[in-house]
């Protein structure tokens, strides 16, 4: 991925500023700034989106008991997003905001969209991974990555030569309780023949799984050579009963299951900043399944900045469960990524739009929360020969051509390695260049070219040529990792 723009917002008590740099070569746009009134108009939008943020952490249980699941709202994502995305991207700094998405996009680029929140604790916790600019989801957009910041003045650590170590710990207990949701949760982990439909992977990632949780045997594992790179953490957990922000997760270190203190996760890392670079833990996933779906205040969100200040370059954490399919997926569409040699920030966006379009009546894309304390976000050395090896997925590991800059651009590679006549092919790019735009929504494409095969019925060679295509958005979907 070619992250050449980074919009930086950081929001306070009385002020949001914006400004625009390039990575590479820092050069910066003059910052622009907005002061928060706290009037009655702002006081009265953060009122809605803490009334729209509490009726959606309700989300679950309403969708998990299907004598509940007709009481759920339509459209009460996209107007928390559109709230949210009014908070906080007003007058100018919104404007930079469309100005920056729209340069990114005439450079063939990137945009990187990093939120900071300082003394605003009001906002800090929202579920900014909904953001809605009145006509789409952020997290929808496919050359657009947003994280959040906790800039702490951390140098950079080079990249490791492969293979990417991943440790998957499970902390649920093997309890009749909690049987289907571990069940489900370890099908959903890395098993043998894992990514074996892409052999360029097996050199590059390697795992291991702790299925049954001690304290000991995990700090264990988290010393034992060759050292994670990745340490991916799965569990239930729910708010303290004394109704504090701290959260309790569901542990058995071998004295019978019990609530305890998620305290404990953090201090598996309590040293890693003084680790060698070679040694360190560069990303820590906390993946939320739920212990019931009445629990509405559950969440992993908050344990991040925790393990950020312990010295953790990045932290992926869910903020609302997720379980079942959808944890397969998403777990599978991240590590492709990765390994892959693709940034933190490209794995976790492709994971989100695959949520996105697979589960779009569910919060499901907006649960990942993606906190970095650098911008260095790449886990792997680039692959040899590939320009943007951020960009390399299962087929292109060594490949030489720029990485696609929109849909447009995806769909003409695709159909340049189609098996057809040079004349067919021509035609057909043809048609596929009319309309003014694509749609960055993959189920969008695949819908508009399912059209054209039947627009074309009467035309076999191009009726054969769009459903090629249509195979390969289905492809890109997962619609045949089910």
């Amino acid at each position: 991925m070619l992250v050449d723009f980074e919009y930086q917002v950081k929001v306070t008590a009385n002020e949001i500023t914006g400004r625009l740099i390039k990575p590479q070569t820092r050069e910066e746009w003059p910052a622009v700034s907005e002061e928060t009134v706290n009037d009655a108009a702002r006081r009265l939008r953060l009122d809605s989106i803490d009334v729209l943020r509490a009726w959606l952490n309700r989300w679950t249980a309403l969708t998990r008991m299907s004598q509940y699941e007709h009481l759920t709202v339509r459209n009460t994502f996209m107007v928390l997003g559109r709230h949210m995305y009014a908070a906080v991207f007003p007058g100018e700094v919104g404007q930079r905001l469309l100005d920056a998405r729209r340069t990114a996009r005439e450079a063939k680029s990137t945009l990187r969209l990093m939120l900071s929140f300082e003394e605003a604790e009001d906002l800090a916790h929202l579920p900014w991974e909904l953001l809605h600019d009145g006509e789409q989801f952020l997290a929808s957009e496919l050359r657009l990555v947003l994280s959040r910041s906790l800039p702490l003045g951390r140098r950079p650590l080079l990249p490791p030569e492969p293979p990417l170590v991943v440790q998957f710990l499970n902390t649920v207990p093997e309890t009749e309780e909690y049987k289907e949701e571990r069940d489900q949760l370890l099908a959903s982990l890395p098993r043998e023949g894992w990514l074996e439909e892409y052999p360029d992977y097996s050199s590059r990632i390697t795992y291991r799984r702790l299925d049954d949780w001690t304290e000991e045997e995990a700090v264990r594992r988290l010393a034992t050579k060759p050292l994670p790179q990745i340490v991916h953490i799965v569990g239930v957990c729910r708010r303290a009963r004394d109704r504090t922000q701290e959260m309790e997760i569901y542990l058995d270190d071998g004295a019978g299951p019990d609530w305890q203190s998620a305290q404990i996760l953090v201090n598996l890392f309590s040293g890693n900043d003084f680790l060698p670079d070679e040694d360190q833990v560069r990303l820590v996933v906390l993946h939320l399944c739920e212990p019931s779906p009445l629990d509405f205040e559950v969440t992993f969100e908050r344990l991040a900045p925790e393990l950020i200040r312990r010295g953790v370059p990045a932290v992926l954490a869910m903020q609302y469960p997720v379980s079942g399919q959808a944890a397969g997926r998403f777990v599978k569409r991240l590590y492709e990524s990765l390994a892959g040699a693709g940034s933190i920030e490209e794995a976790v966006q492709r994971a989100r739009t695959d949520l996105f379009t697979r589960f779009d009546r569910d919060r499901l894309f907006g649960s990942p929360v993606l906190y970095m304390q650098t911008v260095d976000s790449q886990l792997l050395k680039l692959p040899t020969g590939s320009p943007a090896g951020a960009d390399a997925g299962p087929s292109s590991v060594s490949a030489t051509k720029r990485p696609p800059s929109s849909t447009l651009d995806w769909m003409l590679q695709q159909l340049a390695e189609l098996d057809e006549p040079a004349t067919l092919r021509q035609e057909a790019e043809h048609i596929l260049r009319r309309p003014a735009d694509w749609p960055e929504r993959l189920s969008e494409v695949e819908r508009r070219l399912s059209r054209q095969v039947r627009d074309y019925a009467y035309r076999p060679d191009l009726a054969r040529t769009f459903s090629s295509l249509v195979k390969a958005v289905q492809d890109l979907m997962g619609e045949h990792d089910d």
